[in-house]
């Protein structure tokens, strides 16, 4: 007998005098408890499924969407669904009694350069802890198991040149605040009987310029990321002290990581003088010559521009409260580059007040400027720089 037909006898036997009606009443009482406690338990293997299905997807679209875009890289996509997804469901576990769900992260990537699609396939087991009379019938728990998937490509259709000024004055030898801790051979005796007695351990401090040549080359990596077949991305350099020499500058060019040997070169020596630097830089990114290089290549009439200009001092000419020949030119090349649709990044890094001035008048909004205070404010700043610009060359298709 189903339980539909026996609740509909249910009014009869309760009219029923005879003595069946006690020995039916203690059948079906516990059958009707329990057919309810299934219902309970149903309904909440329901509204668990959804809900896991839908922080599913949620964290899919989002790692693809994210990828697409060159806000997270490959290796940082799987952590990035599986936070996503733990967060969207996390209120689920004061709603259902002994909750629990495991997901299981797989990224697929096809195609290169202009076009490269990431697929994103959420698996997750996902389960519950039955009601009292569930596990009555021999029911613990409820497992659910349910499955998503998200595609996202990039489509490099926005070429980009970017120039990096920076600079390689003496005080970039300078410590920057961060140590390094190395493995020395120890020496024991003195005078002519010395001997190696093991080894020992010092504690060095880090130049700034070390610094900086690790943030070119994390902004580097981000953008050649975002264009790994060397089409849509131009990037050059230029390097300044006292004064900027023919060694000092470093042509835009396909070959990005090459701007990353060219940094790791530099020396810090000399003093602080930006202008002949940042009129090079201008003229290289806004010159025709840029835009038939990219026309040839990808077919662009109008690449985005982006200029990257640091400095940890200020110019050697001049005084703090006057606007000198120095600061005055490097602000004049500055708009001029402004004027022509580049986008400035500026990044002080541990600058006195009139090197931060000048800066934040170079950069294109405050937004564009950076306060870098420490070594690690330095790498924050170059890796967010070469986030934005990346997600210039890459964007969500589908």
């Amino acid at each position: 007998m189903t339980i539909t037909p026996m609740l509909k006898k249910i009014p009869e036997m309760l009219r029923n005098r005879d003595g069946n009606f006690a020995m039916m009443a203690g059948i079906l009482v516990p059958v009707i408890f329990v057919a309810g406690s299934l219902v309970l338990d149903t309904t909440n293997a329901f509204s668990m499924k959804t809900s896991l299905q839908n922080a599913a997807d949620s964290a899919a679209l989002a790692t693809t969407s994210q990828l697409a875009a060159g806000a997270i890289t490959e290796a940082e996509a799987v952590a990035y669904a599986t936070k996503f997804f733990k967060g969207q469901v996390s209120d689920d576990a004061n709603a259902f009694d002994g909750f629990s769900a495991t997901p299981t992260v797989t990224l697929t990537k096809s195609g290169t350069g202009a076009k490269t699609i990431w697929k994103v396939e959420i698996a997750v087991l996902g389960s519950q802890k039955t009601t009292g009379l569930g596990k009555f019938v021999g029911k613990d728990k409820i497992d659910i198991a349910i499955n998503a998937a998200s595609e996202s490509a990039h489509d490099g259709s926005n070429p980009i040149s970017m120039m990096l000024v920076l600079d390689r004055s003496g005080s970039m030898q300078w410590a920057s605040g961060r140590t390094t801790t190395t493995t020395v051979p120890k020496y024991c005796g003195s005078g002519w009987w010395q001997y190696q007695c093991g080894t020992t351990t010092v504690v060095s401090d880090v130049p700034k310029m070390d610094v900086l040549k690790e943030a070119v080359g994390n902004l580097v990596n981000h953008i050649v990321a975002s264009d790994p077949t060397n089409e849509y991305a131009r990037m050059g350099a230029v390097a300044y002290n006292i004064q900027t020499v023919a060694a000092d500058k470093f042509d835009l060019t396909w070959n990005k990581t090459q701007v990353t040997t060219f940094t790791n070169a530099l020396v810090a020596t000399g003093g602080t003088y930006s202008v002949d630097a940042m009129e090079y830089a201008v003229a290289r990114v806004t010159g025709s010559g840029e835009v038939n290089a990219h026309f040839s290549m990808n077919g662009s009439k109008d690449p985005l521009k982006f200029i990257v200009f640091m400095t940890d001092g200020e110019h050697d000419t001049g005084q703090a409260w006057k606007d000198d020949y120095a600061d005055k030119t490097t602000k004049e090349h500055c708009q001029a580059a402004k004027d022509k649709k580049v986008t400035i990044f500026s990044v002080a890094f541990q600058a006195p007040q009139r090197g931060k001035a000048l800066l934040e008048a170079c950069a294109s909004g405050i937004d564009k400027y950076y306060d870098a205070q420490s070594a690690d404010d330095l790498l924050k700043a170059f890796t967010a720089i070469g986030k934005e610009a990346a997600k210039s060359v890459t964007r969500l298709t589908n």
